[in-house]
Order: C-alpha cells, then sequence, then structure tokens
C-alpha cells in the first residue's frame, strides 16, 4: 500500500524532475494541461513566458483562474481559444515542491487554404450556429475585424463582403483580402478557419522580332500602373501611370513603337530588348496582373537554307574534285619518271669492223675479197636506198652519233625489216645479235657468177 501511494505522488508531482514537454495544437483548439495540474493536487501558481517576447503572466493561483481564457475544474485545467499569441511555456515557479517541468507549445496553422485571383470572387456558407464572422489580414495579426455579428451587426468593424441566404460573398478580390476568416459560435468556439490568399493574374507571350504584340489588359477596369523590368536586369522602368502612357521621351527603347489601346498596349515591331517581365498595378498598389514577353530573333527564310545546303554541297564536289585531279597529276608524272624508257630499237648490224665507228660493239669476221666484190655489185645495180632509223641508245647509256649512222649507211644493214640480198653459196658472218632475224630475204640466181 505504501509503495502504491509513493507511486502515484512521484508520478503527480514528478520528484526533482526539470523536464519540458513541448505541445502542439491548431490555431483555435484547446490545451489540456496534464491531471497534475488540477486543483486537486496543485495548490501553487502557474505560469506562462510567450516564446515571440513579453513578460511572463501568471495564468492560476491556488486553483483560481487569472484569466479569461484558462477553464479550471475540480479535475481538469483547460486553456482554450489558441492563437499565434499563446505560442510559449507553461510552468510553475522555480523549485515548487522540487519541480521544475513545464509545458512548451506551439501553435499550428491548420486552415484550409483557398487560392483566388486579383478580381475573383469569394463565397463561403456560413453553419446556422455560427455567431459571427472574423478577419485577420495575413501579415497582421492584432489587426482582427469582426465582418459579420449575427445578433448585432453594430459591432462589425468594417470589411467588405455581404451575407446572404447563409453565404458571404466578396467580388473584386485584390491582395487586401488575403489572410484568415475565422467562423465561429456565440461561445467563441472555431467552427473553421479559411486561408486566403489573392495573386495576380499571369500572361505570357512568345513573339518573334518585327512582328506586332499586343498585351492584354486586366479584366477589371481600372486605371493602371505599368512598368517593365527588362530580361536579367532590377531596375523597372515606368510605362504608364493611372492609365496615361507616358511621352516617347520617357518611354525610352519603346519610343515610336508603344501605344496605349483601349483593350490593351501595343508595341509595332517588336525588338529583341523586349524581354521583360510587365507589371499591371491598380490605384491602391495592388499587383492585378503579371505579363512575361519572350521575343526570339528573326528567322531566316526556308529558301536561305535550301541554298546555304546546296552550296556547301556544291563546295564539297569541287574540292573533291580538284583533289583527286592534282592526286591524278601527281600519280602519272611519278609514274612517267619511275617507268623504264621505251624498249630501245633493235640495233643495227655494221659490216664494218672497223671498231672506232662503232664503240661497243664487237667486229664481224673479215670476208674475202669475192664476197666483198659480191655485195659492191649488188648494191652498184640495184640502186637499193636503205634508210636508217635514228639510234636509239642501248640499255648501257651508249648512243650511236647520228652522223655515224649516216657514214654507216652506205656499208651496213638496217636493223628495219626490208630486202636483204643474199649470194648463194656465200655463207656472212652471223648478226652481231643472234636474237634479232631477218624475214625478208631476196635471193638472185643472175647474181650466182661464181
Amino acid at each position: 500500500m505504501l509503495l502504491l501511494y509513493a507511486t502515484v505522488a512521484w508520478v503527480l508531482f514528478g520528484g526533482s524532475s526539470c523536464d519540458v514537454t513541448p505541445e502542439e495544437k491548431c490555431y483555435g483548439t484547446s490545451l489540456s494541461l496534464p491531471f497534475s495540474y488540477s486543483p486537486l493536487f496543485f495548490k501553487g501558481q502557474l505560469y506562462f513566458t510567450p516564446t515571440k517576447g513579453g513578460s511572463r503572466k501568471l495564468l492560476m493561483d491556488k486553483g483560481e483562474a487569472k484569466h479569461p481564457r484558462l477553464k479550471v475544474q475540480h479535475g481538469s485545467v483547460r486553456f482554450t481559444d489558441l492563437t499565434e499569441r499563446d505560442e510559449g511555456t507553461f510552468s510553475t515557479p522555480d523549485n515548487y515542491n522540487g519541480r521544475y517541468d513545464g509545458i512548451k507549445l506551439t501553435i499550428r496553422d491548420c486552415a484550409d487554404k483557398v487560392m483566388h485571383f486579383y478580381g475573383d470572387i469569394y463565397s463561403t456558407t456560413v453553419p446556422r450556429t455560427a455567431e459571427f464572422l472574423e478577419f485577420i489580414p495575413r501579415h497582421g495579426v492584432d489587426q482582427l475585424k469582426v465582418l459579420w455579428n449575427r445578433t448585432d451587426p453594430q459591432t462589425n468593424t468594417g470589411g467588405r463582403g455581404r451575407f446572404k441566404r447563409n453565404v458571404w460573398e466578396m467580388r473584386n478580390l485584390n491582395q487586401a483580402d488575403m489572410g484568415h476568416y475565422n467562423i465561429r459560435e456565440k461561445d467563441n468556439t472555431l467552427l473553421s478557419r479559411i486561408l486566403l490568399e489573392v495573386r495576380e493574374v499571369q500572361r505570357d507571350y512568345i513573339v518573334k522580332v518585327n512582328e506586332r504584340l499586343l498585351i492584354i489588359n486586366p479584366q477589371v477596369t481600372t486605371s493602371w500602373t505599368v512598368v517593365f523590368t527588362p530580361e536579367g536586369e532590377r531596375e523597372k522602368q515606368s510605362l504608364m501611370h493611372e492609365g496615361n502612357l507616358f511621352s516617347d521621351y520617357d518611354l525610352g527603347t519603346f519610343a515610336g513603337r508603344m501605344v496605349a489601346m483601349h483593350n490593351g498596349i501595343k508595341i509595332d515591331p517588336v525588338e529583341i530588348t523586349d524581354s521583360g517581365t510587365f507589371e499591371f498595378r491598380d490605384q491602391q498598389g495592388y499587383l492585378v496582373q503579371t505579363v512575361q514577353v519572350l521575343v526570339n530573333p528573326e528567322e531566316v527564310a526556308t529558301f536561305v537554307y535550301v541554298g546555304i545546303a546546296v552550296g556547301i554541297v556544291f563546295a564539297v564536289i569541287v574540292c573533291c574534285c580538284c583533289v583527286r585531279k592534282c592526286c591524278c597529276k601527281k600519280s602519272s608524272s611519278k609514274t612517267a619518271e619511275s617507268a623504264p624508257q621505251t624498249a630501245a630499237t633493235p640495233a643495227a648490224y655494221y659490216c664494218n669492223t672497223n671498231p672506232s665507228v662503232a664503240p661497243g660493239y664487237s667486229a664481224a669476221p673479215a670476208l674475202d675479197h669475192s664476197s666483198h666484190f659480191a655485195r659492191t655489185a649488188v648494191v652498184s645495180r640495184e640502186r637499193t636506198t636503205i634508210s636508217l632509223e635514228p639510234s636509239v641508245a642501248p640499255p648501257g647509256g651508249q648512243g650511236v652519233d647520228p652522223a655515224t649512222g649516216t657514214l654507216l649507211g652506205s656499208d651496213c644493214l638496217s636493223s628495219d625489216p626490208g630486202p636483204r640480198f643474199e649470194l648463194k653459196g656465200v655463207h656472212s658472218a652471223p648478226p652481231l645479235s643472234s636474237g634479232s632475224t631477218f624475214c625478208d630475204v631476196y635471193t638472185s640466181d643472175n647474181l650466182n657468177f661464181l
């Protein structure tokens, strides 16, 4: 039994613990403190220290609530209607009964997110149990406004919209309408929470150089202020103020090309420097529309590409032909230089045995007088003239002097195949070359006088 009491006491008071328990709660809900903080067991003081700065506040003392949203009952303690301002630490005084523990509370925004564009209509159904509708601007947590109150319309603190047949409606939205919309019951219980976001209308244009561009105005009718930010730059250029287009002197690169139309802004012709962002704002300065313009360089006509392709192909063909021709010339010259010289004309066979006349040839054997007389008689009677072809250098590199060949023409036979006279019964010496033969031999009996 004693062990059971000791365990309960340790759980309730936590001994000399100094732990801080983290807690996360949604906006508008309640935080229930541990059972050990109930008046049944806790008679001390409970404090709250804000996370975002501020003095420590007393919430409960000796079981009695010191804050309107702290609900203290015999067996429970609840902190209701939590907001962003309730982020912080709930703790007891230092060393109260050896306790140093506490609760660190974090508030999460669990609202339903709704997105609309500038100029749209927003509407939401209001439950029958709802008592009022409040609005908290997105960047003004302390600027709460009551938009609608069922029982006391006089408590409305301003704002746009109207309530009709359990529907709350707002027209022509702008960035001023961004924030949280809370619908609560009469006891301040949160029924619904909505986060409304209003964005500007976004348009994209892709054009080419020298084309005409018409930037359409936003659908909402008002006097616009337009600024332009060139692509890749940060400095903005004002083009229009409250619906009035600036003069050409102030339009810079748009001078002479930009005209204000009833439905938009016309740029004619478009230049490559027109790429960038155009911002449209209303008279209150709220962003209504952004236009992203991308200008592409002017495209070259198709026939230009075809002409370039044909020119490239023609140039390649011409180059190939020239290279081939040059290679062929070089190959022919090399072949002519390396090829063997034309085969020499068969050497003439001389009858004269004088070695000084035809050097390099062996002399034929000497003939007797009768043979010599026979040859002389043949030459004188037939008057046969034998022409000698120009001598060609024999394969030894030594040629025959043309003059010498002419002198020898009367005594020698040409190597050309022509008529040759031979005496019957007389055998002359064989030719100098055994490989050369004469096919035409004239034999006469009249010359046989031996």
